[in-house]
Parts: structure tokens; C-alpha cells; sequence
């Protein structure tokens, strides 16, 4: 019922802007006045009571609990912590990043679309007045002129902005602010013009318009620059004639609802780049973790198709590794201990190759890679160890191929090289704790 109450009662200022009429400084009766800025003084008063309902809201919810302590002073603190927090709000300095950006293309567009308009009404006038030029003729001239040079300076600063890599928020909030201030002062102008010469004054909104959907502002910056705006109209047109023809009233509505908007669209964006910027981040964790092997922790084959794509023809040496006899420890022992037994050689292979890129090749088979010399790597074919948990006594077969590739070709054929070495390995050497067949040479002779 309640909100029924607001847009029936904004409704009622909308009949009544539309009705009013109001003395010109003519003597003549003019409707444009009170048509013009009804609509936004009945949307700001619309505005302003949603407003007040959602700080009664806000007070309430933040302050009851603290109401029972009889402490009115802390509830008034906790109030206005919550608006400083609303006007000037702490933001993930990636989320400003890419709201600068975002802000700054959208500059950059608006100021192409302007300038491309704006140079195309510039020839229109010019070539349609060749034969009637006057000053009122070569006003507007050099008014669209103008606003055409500043569209150019904008976008190319906005597209040198864009470039920037690291360029900081306060570069960007610089821009921004040098923006507005240009087109605000050029609109102000414009309409002031306009005011003089009893027509309508649409420039000065219409950019306000622009300023609000493409330019967005931290909310107390925003709402100095708008009031600042606002006020400079105001000003240049009171000096005129006393602002005989404006009405203070929606004028004040008019910048507060810009005011307004521009603090909603602001923590819009927060709240929508902040949502991008964790479904990114948790992008980033599943992919990492698709890379990584659950059980050692060290990287699996898709890790290693994207190491792959980064070869820069450095030496290189490759180490193939195989655990001997690893199903006859898994029938012994269990699974649980030849898991464990995987995350144990992972553990030596650390030790072994410090420094190394570890991969997990496929079941009981690990890969390293490493840039370190020859002379600096583990020397042996084979290395035995006794597992910390279970006591397991194992050795490992180690097949190493050295080459320098430089693309993902060149490297698998190296890692080929190396799996050829361990098998030779594989073949001469056995566990000495089990006896019996090779399985992997055995698998080698049947392929």
C-alpha cells in the first residue's frame, strides 16, 4: 500500500507539472517550464520516498539490537558509518581495475558516437548557411565545432588510457573527471545560450543524461561534480535575469535524482564486476585443479600439454620414472599403502630434482623436467627407498633424454627419447625385493 501511496502521489505531481503555467520574462504565458521539469520533479519525489523507506529500512536492520542498550549516539554512528561506507566504498583493487577499464571504453565509444554526429550536424549547418551567415549562425557553428575538437581530444586520450596496461585509478578517475567538466561547461554554455534566446535548453540534460549511463563515479565524487554542475547553471542563469523562467525546486530534484542514479549505478557495477571477478578467479581453481593430480599434487597430463605450449629452445633434460613391480606391492599391500606409496616417491623425486617441473605420467609413471646441466641432475638409472608408513621396500626405474626443443613437438619427442631409455632400464634391472617379470617391457614386446 505503501509504495501504491508513492506512485499514486508522484502521479499527482505529474498532472500538476503538466498543468502549471508560469510567467515568462516577456509577459507571455509559457507552458514549457513546468512540462519540462514536472517529469523529473515528480520521479524525484517518487525517488526520494524510496529513498527514505530504504534508509528507515537500513536503520532498522542495523540498529535494533543495538536500540535495547538505550545507546542512541551508537545507533546515530552506526547509521552514518553505513552511509560514509555507501558514498566512498571499499572495492577489490582488480574490480576497480576493471571498472576504470569498462568506464573508459565506454567513453571512448560515447565520444566517437558524439564526435561523428556532431561533425556530420557541423556540415549540415555549414553547408545549408554558406549563403546567410550571421552571428547567431556562427554561434551554433562554433558551439558544434567545439563540442567536435573535444569529442577528438577525448577519445584519443580515452584510447591512449585503454592502452595503459597499469595506468592507475587515479589516471583514470582524472580522465573521467576532465571529461565531465569539459562537456559540462560546453553544455552549460550552450543552454545558457539557449535561455537567452527563449528556447528550449536540452544540452544540458541531455549530457547529464550521457554522464550518468557512461561516466560513473565514486558516489561522493559524483555528487560534487553533478551539484557543482547543476549549480553553475543555475548561477549563469540567475545572473541573467534572477532565473525568472527556471523553478529552484525541480531544478534541486532534478540533480539530486542524478545525484542518485549515479550512486546506484556505481555500486551496480561493483556488484556486477564482483561477481565476474569471482566466477574468473573460480574459473581459474577448476582449471588447476583439472591440471593437477588429486592424489600426489603435483601436476597431471593436462598440466603438461600446457607447459608444452611454452618451449623457448632452453636445454632441457627429461626423466622418465617408473616404480618397479607396483602391482605386486598393490596385491601385498593394498591400495591404500600404493597410494601412499605414490605420494612417498613424489616426495623423493622432489629431493631428487630440486627445482624440477613433477608430473604425474599415468599410474605408477612420473615425469620431470628440468633446465639444470647433466652433470647437475641425479646421475643413477635407479633409485631404491623404504616407504616412512607401511615400510614398503621399492625401487624406481629412471630413463633420462636430453635435447633443447623449442614447441610442443620437440618436447614430446624428447619425453619419447626418455620413456625409450627406461625401458631399456626397465628390461636389465629388477626389484630387489620381488622377483619375477617386467610388466611394462612385457606390455612393450605384445604392442
Amino acid at each position: 500500500m505503501l509504495w501504491l501511496y508513492i506512485s499514486a502521489s508522484g502521479g499527482g505531481f505529474l498532472y500538476a507539472g503538466f498543468a502549471y503555467e508560469k510567467p515568462c520574462r516577456s509577459g507571455r504565458i509559457s507552458r514549457r517550464v513546468g512540462t519540462e521539469y514536472s517529469l523529473f520533479f515528480g520521479l524525484g519525489w517518487q525517488t526520494a520516498l524510496k529513498l527514505a523507506i530504504v534508509c528507515a529500512n537500513l536503520y532498522n536492520r542495523d540498529c535494533a539490537p543495538a536500540q535495547n542498550t538505550g545507546n542512541p549516539t551508537r545507533n546515530s554512528m552506526k547509521v552514518f558509518q553505513r552511509f560514509y561506507r555507501y558514498i566512498n566504498p571499499k572495492i577489490d583493487p582488480d574490480v576497480q581495475h576493471h571498472m576504470d577499464r569498462y568506464s573508459m571504453r565506454s567513453i571512448y565509444y560515447a565520444s566517437i558516437a558524439v564526435f561523428v554526429v556532431e561533425t556530420l550536424l557541423f556540415l549540415y549547418a555549414l553547408l545549408t548557411n554558406l549563403g546567410s551567415m550571421n552571428q547567431s549562425v556562427i554561434s551554433s557553428l562554433i558551439s558544434v565545432g567545439s563540442c567536435v575538437v573535444m569529442c577528438f581530444v577525448v577519445s584519443l586520450l580515452s584510447s591512449w588510457s585503454l592502452r595503459k596496461k597499469n595506468l592507475s585509478h587515479k589516471a583514470f578517475v582524472a580522465i573521467r573527471i576532465f571529461f565531465f567538466i569539459v562537456f559540462t561547461a560546453w553544455a552549460i554554455d550552450v543552454d545558457f545560450r539557449h535561455y537567452r534566446q527563449e528556447t528550449q535548453m536540452l544540452t544540458f540534460f541531455t549530457v547529464s543524461l550521457m554522464m550518468i549511463c557512461f561516466v560513473h563515479f565514486r558516489p561522493w565524487i559524483g555528487s560534487l561534480l553533478i551539484a557543482g554542475a547543476h549549480l553553475g547553471l543555475y548561477l549563469a542563469i540567475n545572473t541573467f535575469d534572477g532565473a525568472a523562467n527556471l523553478e529552484p525546486l525541480n531544478f534541486l530534484v532534478l540533480a539530486l535524482v542524478s545525484i542518485l542514479a549515479n550512486a546506484i549505478l556505481y555500486h551496480n557495477q561493483i556488484f556486477l564486476f564482483s561477481r565476474q571477478e569471482t566466477l574468473y578467479d573460480r574459473n581459474l581453481e577448476l582449471r588447476e585443479e583439472n591440471r593437477t593430480d588429486a592424489l600426489t599434487g603435483i601436476w597431471n597430463r593436462l598440466g603438461l600439454e600446457r607447459d608444452a605450449q611454452k618451449m623457448d629452445g632452453r636445454p632441457m633434460t627429461a626423466y622418465m620414472i617408473d616404480i618397479n613391480y607396483f602391482k605386486e606391492i598393490n596385491d601385498r599391500y593394498g591400495h591404500l599403502a600404493g597410494d601412499e606409496l605414490l605420494r612417498e616417491t613424489t616426495e623423493r623425486l622432489k629431493q631428487i630434482f630440486p627445482g624440477a617441473h613433477y608430473y604425474r605420467y599415468g599410474g605408477d609413471e612420473f615425469l620431470v623436467l628440468t633446465h639444470k646441466p647433466a652433470s647437475d641432475n641425479y646421475g643413477s638409472s635407479t633409485y631404491d627407498f623404504t616407504d616412512s608408513k607401511y615400510g614398503i621396500h621399492a625401487s624406481l626405474s629412471i630413463g633420462s633424454a636430453q635435447s633443447a626443443p623449442a614447441n610442443y613437438d620437440e618436447l614430446f619427442n624428447l619425453i619419447s627419447q626418455a620413456d625409450k631409455a627406461l625401458y631399456v632400464i626397465k628390461r636389465r634391472t629388477h626389484s630387489v625385493e620381488f622377483g619375477g617379470h617386467d610388466r611394462r617391457a612385457q606390455r612393450r614386446e605384445q604392442a
